[in-house]
């Protein structure tokens, strides 16, 4: 297996684990109507902090045998295959960001009503979060592309 087909393992198992972890917690406070900003940025610092060390550790180790591929540049064929990925995510990123943005216009009103102790800071929590999903989903997408081009081409 190709080191950066592992890496790209290695990020989608780790997104999945950690950040799947942590949008289960927002939308378990989303669904309470009881959102803790303060709580849930501990919450995502932590999950910065594992998803770094896991990376960087995951993939120490799955360079073991070959260190030096640990920050080796890309071959053409990985380019090409990270350039594909990006084709596809990017504008698909770009779409979910106008999506929120739309879907902000429909969701400040439901806030009003659903989080009526504090439905700017709950507006801003979500709003916040709904575009880190994206951008999480988007670059795990990302990832299952490398592998499954790997995979076919490999």
């Amino acid at each position: 297996m190709a080191f950066r087909e592992k890496t790209a393992w290695i990020a989608v198992i780790t997104t999945l684990v950690v950040w799947g972890y942590y949008f289960s917690e927002v939308w378990r406070g989303v669904s309470a109507r009881a959102l803790d900003g303060q709580a849930l940025w501990t919450l995502f610092l932590a999950c910065m902090g594992i998803t770094l060390v896991l990376l960087l550790g995951l993939n120490l180790l799955a360079s073991r045998r070959r260190l030096k591929d640990f920050g080796a540049s890309p071959d053409e064929l990985e380019k090409q295959m990270e350039s594909g990925a990006a084709r596809l995510t990017k504008p698909l990123f770009e779409w979910a960001v106008l999506g929120i943005s739309a879907a902000a216009l429909l969701w400040g009103r439901d806030f009003a009503a659903g989080f009526p102790a504090d439905p700017v800071g709950s507006f801003a929590i979500v709003m916040a979060n709904a575009l880190l999903f994206a951008a999480v989903a988007t670059n795990l997408l990302a990832e299952i592309i490398i592998i499954v081009r790997f995979r076919v081409l490999g």
